[in-house]
């Protein structure tokens, strides 16, 4: 992707996702668009034996690439129709 394509980053949403693989705990971070909801970016940052420590790690993640000097950036719940599942 170029540079310009990746510039809704700077503003997006940031959640994180655990889930159970393989008998690990699966870490991902999502990336929203607020502009566009329709827009993600999944990417797994890591796995560990317990489910605790993969939502310390998850939850300190998410806060790190949230950070931003204008505040958390949110997107509007209503903005998009996605089934979570």
């Amino acid at each position: 992707m170029t540079k310009q394509k990746n510039n809704w980053l700077l503003d997006a949403e940031v959640q994180y996702k655990v889930t159970p693989v393989k008998g690990r705990w699966e870490v991902s971070l999502l990336f929203i668009n607020t502009k566009d909801p329709n827009q993600v970016l999944i990417h797994t940052i890591g796995n560990y034996r317990t489910e605790r420590l993969a939502e310390i790690y998850g939850r300190s993640m998410q806060q790190t690439a949230a950070k931003d000097a204008r505040g958390t950036q949110k997107v509007d719940k209503d903005a998009y129709d996605i089934n979570n599942n």
